[in-house]
């Protein structure tokens, strides 16, 4: 008797063990589940993980909007730079292109004068421009190449034309920014293609500095290309400028050096608050998987009771 007194008694604590080990592994899987809030009613526990993806979302939306504004600095520039360079170098320019050209011109004299305006206006930059251009080097050039086909023959007259289309470039020279250049042979014969001038310039963008940034230093590759391809009596100038962003080698700033830091401090921080998100979010994943491991066992555990007869328990 006191043997199956003593074995009811094993069996209740045991029914007992796993009602507690069930409830308690309920109420883990709930509280799991739960939102920021819900926990936060039901045992009291700061929800660091939303305040820090809260915090991290707003430092790194500020850094976007640093970033959109100095990107908004470097676009301004670049197309400030390039209407400048229109007005500076392209002779008779309106301020306005024409089609996906800039300007035209429909006399051989009035090539003659934008041409020698290109290189004038090259040699007196320093004098003419309002920006902080300069030359890439002392001593550098402008250079001018001319294409034409091989050779040929035309006659409007007698209707007669005689041409190998096939083109070479007719010369190719580079003309320093101190040096005077003059053309005693035709340049425009009726055959020529295009004229090419190319020319390399360098500047700064001081406006980052009124928003608490470095400066950047650029170097603009430019080409001004008279078409002449149709021969319709109409040379389309084009001009192209390609922009190459480049650290400034050597800035002494006193104001930024000092917003610079705290620039830096910001961007630390940042990384440390992402540092620590990456923590809390695996340190909920390994939590997880616990948690998975031991939903696991129980289940087996209650499957195999409930699967043992009733007179057998």
């Amino acid at each position: 008797m006191e043997l199956i007194i003593s074995f009811c008694y094993q069996n209740m604590m045991a029914q007992s063990d796993l009602d507690l080990k069930e409830t308690a592994l309920k109420e883990d899987l709930k509280f799991y589940f739960m939102n920021p809030c819900e926990k936060y009613r039901a045992r009291r526990q700061i929800p660091w993980k939303l305040a820090l993806q809260i915090l991290k979302i707003l430092m790194v939306t500020t850094q976007l909007v640093f970033f959109g504004l100095s990107n908004q600095l470097v676009v301004s520039f670049k197309e400030e730079n390039t209407v400048a360079f229109k007005h500076l170098f392209l002779k008779g320019y309106s301020g306005v292109d024409e089609d996906d050209y800039s300007c035209s011109i429909y006399t051989q004299q009035d090539a003659y004068d934008s041409i020698f305006y290109v290189i004038n206006q090259y040699r007196q930059l320093k004098n003419v421009s309002l920006g902080t251009l300069g030359y890439e080097h002392e001593g550098s050039g402008l250079k001018i190449c001319k294409q034409q086909y091989k050779k040929g023959t035309m006659l409007p007259s007698n209707d007669s034309l005689n041409i190998d289309v096939s083109t070479e470039t007719a010369f190719c020279m580079a003309i320093k920014s101190h040096e005077h250049y003059h053309s005693s042979s035709p340049f425009l014969p009726w055959f020529l293609v295009p004229v090419e001038i190319s020319f390399k310039l360098k500047g700064i963008a001081l406006q980052t500095i009124h928003a608490r940034e470095l400066p950047d230093c650029y170097a603009f590759q430019n080409t001004i290309t008279f078409n002449n391809r149709a021969h319709s009596g109409k040379i389309k100038i084009y001009f192209d400028s390609d922009t190459d962003i480049q650290e400034c080698k050597d800035w002494h700033i006193v104001i930024l050096q000092k917003n610079t830091q705290y620039i830096l401090a910001f961007d630390g921080f940042v990384i440390l608050s992402c540092f620590a998100s990456l923590i809390l979010c695996t340190r909920s994943i390994v939590l997880a998987m616990k948690l998975q491991k031991v939903s696991s066992v129980a289940f087996v555990t209650i499957n195999a009771l409930m699967s043992i007869p009733p007179s057998q328990l």
